[in-house]
């Protein structure tokens, strides 16, 4: 039964994949999925294409190649911050992913044209204010973090459960952890909460 399923918006790094092949390390992660060898308590609900250092044109360039191998599969590709992408209309996104201070920063016309345009606005947060105001100014859902333990964040303390169940108690809209989050623990943060889970390291090193 789908229902019972955790939701899983899986976010890139191809640093962490081998030869930093993105495009492999996501097929090979879909066809697992597929034929249930992995992550089988899970429903992927979102493929969100992070590659922070990447220019407009490379970041451009990488939507056209992984696109395809989402529609295949039927995951919907989230974008990460280029907001202002020309993409061609043959392209059927309907996710957008923003750093809180990207999102916050954005002029009205800006924030409201993006929330016309796509279905899911996702959000980064790290504060329980942080999550409220971005729920007031038009996000969809939020990805919080980070939870447990990360390599991604070296010496930074985690905010663990205990901010999943405050955030849930105050926020209406979706909450996603993220942050050293891998199949073991994932119960853990939904029992306090969460909507769904985002996981990294675990399925780009796969």
């Amino acid at each position: 039964m789908i229902e019972n399923k955790i939701k899983l918006n899986i976010i890139t790094n191809r640093k962490l994949c081998e030869n930093e092949n993105l495009e492999r390390q996501i097929e090979k992660i879909f066809s697992a999925y597929k034929r249930k060898i992995i992550l089988e308590d899970f429903e992927i609900v979102a493929l969100t294409l992070r590659e922070k250092d990447l220019d407009k044109n490379e970041y451009l360039n990488l939507v056209k190649k992984i696109y395809p191998i989402c529609k295949r599969y039927r995951i919907d590709l989230i974008l990460h911050q280029n907001y202002d992408l020309n993409l061609d209309k043959k392209y059927k996104i309907e996710g957008i992913h923003l750093s809180y201070d990207n999102f916050k920063s954005l002029n009205k016309n800006i924030r409201e044209g993006l929330i016309k345009k796509y279905k899911r606005i996702g959000i980064s947060i790290h504060s329980i204010d942080e999550g409220k105001e971005v729920e007031s100014l038009g996000a969809t859902y939020v990805v919080a973090g980070h939870i447990f333990k990360t390599d991604c964040k070296k010496g930074l303390e985690p905010r663990g459960l205990n901010f999943i169940k405050e955030l849930s108690s105050i926020l209406t809209i979706p909450i996603f952890a993220i942050g050293g989050i891998n199949e073991e623990n994932s119960n853990l943060v939904l029992n306090s909460g969460t909507f769904g889970v985002c996981m990294m390291s675990s399925l780009m090193k796969y």
